[in-house]
């Protein structure tokens, strides 16, 4: 059956939908504890790896674990992507509940009202990283830091930004 996949046929990969399917979607259920639809949708994009670039393997059983990995591979790339547009959305300013889209439930939660509450010198130093796109080795030797402390210092306020505060 490997062969023919591998060959391009369309029988051999349905019949390997058939033989296989029910067994990677519980696979994938039970490690990402996720729906049957999140599994249907890994199924899913493993075949269509799976028609574009067949593996090249002897066995049934190696074809199998195959197939499972690649479905778990893709339920962990979407599972990242998942997570990042969550944190991103969080990032967001929010809308008042009930109100203008267009308005947020505080003025802090505005990115003017966070960055008027630093310092100048962590203006300054976002500034330097993020509006000037100067990287972290120059900006420590610009102001006479190491580059681990600016690197710290950089994450520990965009980490304070991103929750709104400036405290």
């Amino acid at each position: 059956m490997t062969r023919a996949v591998r060959s391009g046929s369309r029988e051999a990969l349905a019949e390997l939908y058939d033989r296989c399917a029910e067994e990677v979607v519980q696979s994938v259920r039970k490690t990402t504890r996720r729906d049957e639809s999140f599994a249907l949708d890994c199924l899913q994009e493993m075949f269509m790896r799976l028609a574009a670039n067949p593996p090249v393997v002897d066995t049934y059983a190696a074809l199998l674990a195959w197939m499972r990995l690649a479905a778990l591979n893709v339920a962990r790339n979407s599972i990242v992507a998942e997570a990042r547009r969550q944190r991103r959305e969080i990032g967001a300013p929010r809308a008042q509940d009930g109100g203008d889209p267009g308005t947020t439930s505080h003025d802090a939660d505005t990115l003017d009202g966070v960055l008027a509450r630093l310092d100048d010198d962590e203006r300054a130093l976002l500034r330097l990283r993020h509006a000037e796109g100067m990287r972290v080795p120059s900006i420590a030797r610009a102001i006479g830091a190491t580059p681990r402390a600016v690197e710290s210092a950089l994450r520990r306020l965009v980490a304070r930004v991103r929750e709104g505060g400036a405290g």
